[in-house]
């Protein structure tokens, strides 16, 4: 009934800590789990995707329309929705624990349901469909294996193939979605054909197989039950005379004929529900069979404290909530440490969801909107090198021109906060979550021009150029932005965005990647054909001429500089004289294999290839002494390099941090960081996004601060956001234009 996991299993999978296996499949499996930290939480149903399969865009899209179906529903009649992730590198989903079989198992184990049981669970049923139409969801896979049969009634499950009425068609032609002898003759057409009645159908064939004890069209032969269903030709001898007549009606084979869903409820049961649920005695027996199992499962699961606890709450009522301080956490200028790891929630709304998945969703205004987070102490401690030169406090993407993740004093400095900064959401037109923060403005790049936003409360400043062109924030002066846009690199005046400077690429170029070191601009261009590249360097002060070019044939490049050294990664690496741009040395990838570089002084560390751990360079001046650190480790995304030769990085889900030098853990363990995303440092904090907003560690020992979720957070993001801390704030950007800004945690 419920099975030990097997050994090797994960413990841990989102904020939840894996206790059973209730059941496998071909795509994954479904767990018994409960909320990580909490020994007394409720018990979830935990579904999830096997690793090994190939988790294309298009199946997480898919994955993600399950998620986003099972919290649009908000019915007592459905498994209760607590949370999901689609982009997780193990994407789950988790829902209530119902306590019973299901109606397949029953009918199975005990034969066909009495007509009264029938009804009344027909009709629960019945308002199941009605509250799923009701929120523009079809199910489109409704049959005995999808429902379970709870003690307080009939729960529909798995919204696995479930579609918004208007939602893109994601099931290929020709495929027929559902399940063969439980689907509608729309289903038979395709599922652009479906409608609520198409569910109506399913649920009509469902209800024959719990009074006859068989489906309505079971046949040997496939073909011949495709057929029958076409036609409507059901097969209903087993069903009791007045009971037949209400599925018959659901059983025609016009859909404009069948009643609809509240009728139906009406139609099986007058006078309404009856409480208790009228359960057969063999039903009771096994749903206290399935309590009892899912107790004694969680009661003899190893007693092992986990490390963050992380519980996402029910979903709430009303509107989306404002992010709120944690349990132990003083308000402005109060202490940021609670004495222990405390619980988190995460924002998962019905009201975002509505509108991200099921309606278009109109343009939000353009800040303003309320959010929150928790308030953080004065400044911290820690290296200061990404905050401040001539053009004041500034923060760029992974912090600094060698994307060391580490944001400095800046990041915890309340003194350097936007004056009047309140907590927002905003959106980027054209966004790709590439911002960078100058002067209390967020530049933000795009491909519909450059945008700046206020950084104090998220109103667009301006955007140029008028019309739609790809833009790249390339480099800062004080008070100019210098941006990649078209065939140009152009300043513009931070203020006003009025047109200060501009510089012509070479014919048929445009911008691919740039990195500023002090008052000089390192960047690639990208010709019109592959290899017609151009590595240059220009001044950003004086004349702001060109000091080199060289010919560069590499494939999207990342640049990263400091003091003088330059490298460029794109495959191989290349060690470049910042001052001539000669190639000073370059290593192949499988000399030196090099993803997501972070360059800190003459200290080199890459993201090495999958599950090898990290690629390391103690000295870029002697690129031959290279070796791998903490091997076996499967870092995803960027790292974090610190001034005391500390990489922290994320492994699947899991913050861990190592000593380059000696390599050697500087941690216990792993933390568990749910998101999946890359690790930032800001004074003595480490920061991490998680799915709903982010969470802090001690930077000595990862030991669990706080997590804070925010307003407008898109749920589930496709890739983890991009994050700056400035003034003990974060603005978190996403590749969908979505920009928020919260208290750091």
């Amino acid at each position: 009934m419920i099975e030990r996991p097997a050994p090797g299993t994960r413990t841990r999978i989102g904020p939840y800590r894996i206790l059973g296996l209730l059941g496998t499949g071909g795509m994954g499996e479904v767990y018994l789990a409960r909320p990580a930290g909490v020994p007394g939480g409720a018990l979830v149903a935990l579904k999830t995707v096997r690793l090994e399969l190939d988790l294309d865009d298009g199946f997480r899209v898919r994955f993600r329309r399950e998620i986003e179906a099972a919290a649009a529903v908000r019915s007592p009649r459905t498994a209760a929705f607590l949370g999901g992730d689609a982009s997780s590198r193990t994407p789950w989903l988790a829902t209530e624990y119902v306590p019973g079989p299901s109606l397949a198992e029953a009918v199975t184990r005990d034969g066909p349901l009495p007509e009264p049981v029938v009804r009344a669970m027909g009709a629960g049923l019945a308002l199941a469909l009605a509250d799923m139409h009701a929120v523009r969801v079809l199910h489109r896979d409704l049959k005995p294996g999808n429902v379970l049969l709870g003690p307080d009634g009939p729960k529909v499950i798995d919204f696995g193939i479930a579609q918004a009425f208007d939602a893109t068609q994601l099931t290929r032609t020709g495929v027929v979605v559902g399940s063969p002898g439980y689907i509608s003759p729309e289903h038979v057409n395709g599922s652009a054909a479906l409608v609520p009645a198409s569910d109506v159908f399913c649920l009509g064939a469902v209800l024959a197989f719990a009074a006859a004890g068989r489906g309505p069209f079971d046949d040997s032969d496939m073909a011949a039950v495709i057929f029958r269903i076409a036609r409507g030709d059901a097969e209903l001898s087993g069903v009791p005379p007045l009971l037949r007549e209400v599925v018959s009606r659901c059983l025609d084979a016009r859909p404009e004929r069948r009643p609809g869903s509240r009728e139906l409820a009406a139609l099986l049961l007058p006078e309404g529900p009856a409480v208790p649920f009228p359960w057969t005695p063999g039903v009771r027996e096994q749903q206290a069979d399935y309590g009892r199992a899912a107790r004694e499962c969680a009661d003899s699961a190893p007693d092992e404290p986990d490390p963050v606890p992380f519980v996402p709450p029910p979903l709430p009522p009303g509107p989306p909530p404002v992010a709120f301080p944690l349990p132990g956490k003083a308000g402005a200028g109060g202490p940021r440490r609670a004495p222990q790891a405390v619980l988190a929630a995460v924002a998962v709304t019905v009201c975002l969801l509505l509108g991200y998945v099921l309606w278009p969703d109109p343009p939000p205004a353009e800040g303003g909107g309320p959010g929150s987070g928790a308030r953080s102490s004065g400044p911290g401690t820690g290296p200061s090198h990404a905050a401040a030169d001539a053009v004041g406090v500034r923060a760029v993407p992974r912090a600094d021109s060698g994307r060391t993740g580490d944001f400095g004093k800046a990041a915890t400095d309340q003194s350097v906060r936007p004056a009047g900064w309140k907590a927002w959401k905003s959106t980027v037109q054209g966004g790709s979550g590439d911002c960078s923060f100058a002067e209390s403005a967020l530049l933000c790049g795009g491909t519909k021009g450059l945008t700046a936003l206020d950084a104090a409360d998220g109103r667009k400043r301006w955007r140029v150029p008028k019309s739609a062109t790809r833009s790249v924030v390339a480099g800062f002066t004080k008070g100019t932005v210098y941006a990649f846009v078209g065939q140009s690199l152009i300043g513009y005046r931070i203020t006003d965005g009025e047109e200060r400077w501009r510089a012509k690429l070479p014919a048929g170029h445009t911008g691919s990647a740039a990195v500023q070191d002090g008052d000089t601009l390192f960047y690639v261009t990208a010709g019109s054909a592959p290899g017609t590249g151009r590595l240059a360097a220009r001044r950003l002060t004086g004349d702001r001429g060109e000091l080199w070019h060289k010919p560069y044939d590499g494939n999207r490049p990342v640049l990263v500089a400091d003091k003088g050294r330059l490298v460029v990664v794109a495959g191989d690496t290349r060690i470049v004289d910042a001052a001539t741009g000669t190639v000073k040395e370059r290593l192949s990838a499988n000399d030196f294999p090099c993803r997501d570089p972070a360059l800190r002084g003459r200290v080199l560390v890459c993201r090495a290839a999958t599950g090898t751990g990290l690629a390391a360079m103690n000295d870029v001046n002697l690129p031959g002494e290279h070796r791998i650190i903490a091997a076996g480790i499967d870092v995803r995304g960027p790292v974090a390099l610190t001034d005391d030769g500390t990489v922290v990085v994320n492994d699947d889900e899991s913050l861990r941090a190592f000593s380059v030098a000696g390599d050697v853990p500087k941690w216990p363990d792993g933390r568990f960081a749910d998101g999946g995303g890359a690790p930032s440092v800001a004074g003595d904090l480490v920061l991490a996004a998680t799915g709903a907003g982010v969470g802090t560690y001690r930077r000595t020992d990862g030991e669990p601060e706080n997590t804070t979720s925010y307003t407008g957070v898109p749920f589930p993001p496709k890739d983890p956001p991009q994050l700056l801390a400035v003034g003990d704030v974060v603005f978190l950007a996403f590749r969908d234009g979505t920009v928020v800004s919260g208290y750091v945690p």
